[in-house]
């Protein structure tokens, strides 16, 4: 084991660790030292620190040329104003790797129950709610019970969003995702509707509808940040009372009509996708859930970013113009 070079590595770590902390330091209470530093000079000579030619006869005289102090006080000054923009650098790279997290607000809201009879068509109102910081792209991602209902198709007839990149229906695999969104500057409401799911019952009995883990609402933040805090889910009751043919036929030519875009898709509404019948086509079920570990690194630079937001809060109110 190389010891030397460990108490050297120690030292050099000790180093920067100290450097860092007197930089914000300075970036604090820099700026008033340099405006105090005059007054303590004359006030306690002998405990005021002086850099220049000379500093032990000056303190035995305790008394100092006045361009020398006047130096010195530049100097701190100096240093204070590095400080600060070392800070401001700092906090802008934490901004980059997402620090401060843009806070998780957003909820999905559907119809949390209802019953319907066999074979009747029902729409599930998929909208998004608590909405703190505007939003530019929502992706919903359903999963069901194959065996007891399926998806008839997915509306954006009245959604908030205009491009919509992505429609995939998996009848085979109880799956189902939306993807679309808008530029800039986001959508910003107390809620609003994203999209209508229409489901058909296939067997009678109670079936649940989940929102996977890989939904996502992203945040207008410049980072893309997930602001969805909780997903939903809904149950539904299948009853054993089949619907009529004639009702067959109504429901389709109502909830399935052709959405042809600048009539009922809406002028402005864009789509990536192709609209064909892609029921029971071969889909990548995404399951990736996200879970929130201890993780000291973050809990760090959320430290960090705080310290460095208080600093230049506080050099924002000194500054603004009263």
């Amino acid at each position: 084991m190389n010891l030397p070079g460990l108490i050297l590595a120690i030292k050099i770590a000790f180093f920067f660790l100290a450097s860092w902390v007197l930089v914000h330091v300075l970036a604090v209470l820099g700026v008033f030292t340099a405006v105090a530093y005059p007054f303590w000079w004359f006030l306690v000579p002998e405990k005021v620190p002086i850099i220049g030619p000379f500093t032990e006869k000056i303190r035995e005289k305790r008394s100092a040329p006045f361009k020398l102090i006047l130096l010195n006080t530049f100097l701190i000054f100096v240093v204070s104003a590095v400080s600060i923009g070392l800070v401001f650098l700092e906090g802008k790279f934490l901004f980059k790797l997402g620090f401060p997290p843009t806070q998780k607000t957003v909820s999905f809201v559907v119809p949390s129950k209802g019953q319907y009879r066999l074979g009747e068509i029902f729409p599930m109102k998929v909208e998004i709610a608590g909405i703190k910081t505007p939003v530019n792209a929502v992706q919903a991602d359903l999963g069901f019970d194959p065996a007891k209902i399926e998806v008839a198709e997915i509306s954006t007839e009245d959604s908030f969003a205009n491009i919509f990149i992505q429609k995939e229906i998996n009848n085979e695999a109880g799956y189902a995702r939306l993807t679309g969104g808008l530029p800039n500057p986001g959508f910003f409401a107390d809620r609003g509707v994203f999209g209508t799911v229409f489901f058909k019952g296939k067997t009678p009995g109670v079936t649940k509808i989940d929102f996977l883990p890989s939904s996502m609402v992203l945040a207008n933040d410049g980072r893309g940040s997930n602001v969805l805090r909780e997903l939903a889910s809904a149950s539904y009751l299948i009853l054993p009372e089949e619907i009529s043919e004639e009702e067959a036929e109504l429901q389709s030519s109502v909830f399935l009509r052709p959405q042809v875009l600048g009539e009922k898709a809406g002028e402005t509404q864009m789509k990536f996708f192709e609209e064909k019948d892609i029921l029971g086509a071969e889909t990548e079920i995404e399951k990736e859930i996200e879970i929130d570990k201890f993780n000291p690194g973050k809990i760090f630079l959320n430290i960090l970013e705080g310290v460095d937001r208080f600093i230049l809060n506080l050099w924002g109110k000194v500054l603004k113009p009263s």
